[in-house]
């Protein structure tokens, strides 16, 4: 994930080039998802020690969303909002109608396992918890960066319906300084890129002009 986001920061230019934190957004996540299925496949684009060889992972994009299946569980994939850097706000509307269609299925299918919606921020319920627990198999991998350096964090959430949109949640790593390695190229060296190329030289030749009386 910091290889994709440093590359990304890197050429961010919204002064220069009229990038949006929205396109920022955009292109760290398709990037993010083609290599991710490249590892999964075994794509010679990506560098053969970073193929993924983990028996009963199956790696997708159901609505164009990156989604991971292992075990009997998914795990879809979703962007922090830029705006919170790396300090997710958990307590933020639930709604998840609002969001794609892949990950309001995935806080259907909890809220349906547990018998449970969740109350908003600070509020206490009136009735003890009605549902009773049941197999959560429906996660989402959730990662965010800060917007000056090339430093991301993961977390593992149970999105769920209700007030707020999660019942729980684990950060999975949080990066303490920028990897030194995270800029340099980690695909299979196929030699300098197209602009670093020397030009080729058209071979052209004059054709004889045609004089008067020939044919």
């Amino acid at each position: 994930m910091q290889d994709v986001y440093a590359s990304n920061l890197d050429r961010y230019e919204p002064d220069e080039l009229g990038d949006t934190v929205m396109s920022f957004g955009i292109q760290c996540y398709e990037n993010l998802k083609t290599r991710a299925l490249r590892r999964f496949r075994h794509d010679d684009l990506e560098a053969a020690d970073s193929h993924w060889n983990v028996e009963g992972l199956h790696v997708g994009t159901p609505g164009n969303v990156l989604t991971f299946n292992f075990a009997g569980a998914r795990f879809v994939t979703m962007k922090v909002p830029f705006s919170e850097g790396r300090s997710p706000n958990w307590d933020r509307s639930g709604d998840w109608d609002q969001d794609s269609q892949v990950r309001s299925q995935l806080a259907n299918e909890n809220s349906d396992a547990l018998q449970y919606q969740t109350h908003a921020a600070g509020a206490s319920p009136l009735f003890p918890h009605p549902g009773s627990p049941g197999d959560v198999r429906s996660f989402m991998l959730l990662w965010a960066g800060e917007s000056d350096a090339a430093l991301t964090a993961g977390w593992l959430g149970v999105p769920i319906l209700g007030d707020t949109p999660f019942i729980a949640h684990k950060q999975l790593w949080r990066d303490t300084e920028p990897d030194t390695r995270a800029t340099q190229k980690s695909t299979p060296d196929r030699g300098p890129s197209f602009d670093e190329r020397p030009a080729a030289r058209p071979a052209v030749a004059l054709k004889k002009q045609r004089r008067d009386g020939q044919a």
